[in-house]
């Protein structure tokens, strides 16, 4: 037979946990969230993680001109060949 102090012990360590467990995800959700910024062209892709030390938009404005100083117009190509070849390949179903 179990004791009632045993029960009562059992039940505050599972609110204790409970609470604890309700505190840590409050603590998370305020904090800010660490989302990385993405830029794509053709097949150049660059993530940045924000910082107070980085302007986002101007260094995603000065990465896009030095590509399109260095290969012009070619940096918005996609070689799309090999998609070519996988849709003509076998048909499943």
């Amino acid at each position: 037979m179990t004791d009632l102090s045993s029960k009562d012990s059992d039940n505050n360590a599972m609110t204790d946990m409970a609470r604890d467990l309700i505190e840590a995800k409050m603590d998370a959700a305020r904090q800010p969230q660490n989302l990385t910024h993405l830029l794509k062209i053709g097949c150049f892709h660059m993530e940045l993680v924000p910082n107070k030390n980085i302007d986002v938009e101007a260094t995603f404005k000065e990465v896009i001109a030095d590509l399109h100083a260095k290969f012009g117009d070619k940096i918005l190509e996609i070689d799309i060949k090999g998609l070519q070849s996988e849709q003509n390949g076998v048909m499943h179903g």
